[in-house]
């Protein structure tokens, strides 16, 4: 067999390196650590550092420590985050509060629905929101009573959880606040009444008669199965 070398390989002045690979390393390779291990690590050194940082003297860096503690979902930090729902600092207050519906524990549920009362629009808009999303029927009382709350918001959010949540006891509060003064509320409480489906029935029925919910009403009760 004959080998064909290139002509432009015989040209003075051309030098041609050959580096052969070892065939036996002088130090053996340790084997590339799985990702899946270099994450747990990473976790394991970072959680720790997070929620120490929830005590720090600067409210940015609890709520940014709060934010990531959330997005990570360690629910070893569900306590933590819970007593962050006390902090000076509505920030902090309203990133706990995402925090805790990422992780998603319902033991934070009581602690979120005390936040309901909390003396910010902000973060009781969050915490009502929360709630829906943690879909536990203890929350419901709380979130009926919320559908007073002097926040067009809160009332909104809280109309919105309780049709997520779709407990049947939600029916006559909802109804009641069709009559609300604000046009989203009342959509949104329609909405919820259509979301718990054949029990509401008669109440989107009653609805029909209102101009101002009609169209809410009629969308709602096509959509029930």
């Amino acid at each position: 067999m004959q080998i064909k070398i290139p002509k432009f390989m015989m040209k003075k002045g051309v030098v041609i390196r050959v580096n052969p690979k070892p065939l036996d390393s002088a130090a053996p390779q340790q084997p590339e650590k799985p990702k899946t291990s270099q994450e747990d690590d990473l976790r394991k050194k970072s959680t720790p550092a997070l929620i120490d940082s929830l005590n720090d003297n600067d409210p940015f860096i609890r709520s940014v420590a709060a934010e990531v503690l959330g997005r990570l979902k360690e629910k070893v930090a569900v306590d933590e985050l819970i007593a962050a729902l006390k902090d000076h600092s509505k920030h902090v207050r309203e990133k706990a509060a995402i925090a805790l519906g990422h992780i998603g524990d319902k033991s934070a549920v009581p602690a979120l629905i005390e936040s309901l009362n909390d003396e910010s629009e902000e973060v009781r808009v969050t915490v009502a929101g929360v709630l829906g999303h943690l879909h536990d029927k203890m929350a419901v009382p709380a979130l009926i009573q919320a559908l007073s709350d002097p926040s067009p918001l809160a009332r909104m959010k809280a109309a919105i959880s309780l049709g997520i949540i779709k407990d049947p006891a939600a029916v006559t509060p909802l109804f009641n606040t069709l009559k609300d003064e604000n046009e989203l509320v009342r959509k949104y409480a329609c909405e919820a009444l259509g979301n718990i489906g054949r029990p509401a029935v008669p109440a989107l029925l009653l609805a029909l008669r209102d101009d101002r919910v009609r169209a809410h009403a009629a969308q709602s009760l096509i959509k029930i199965k």
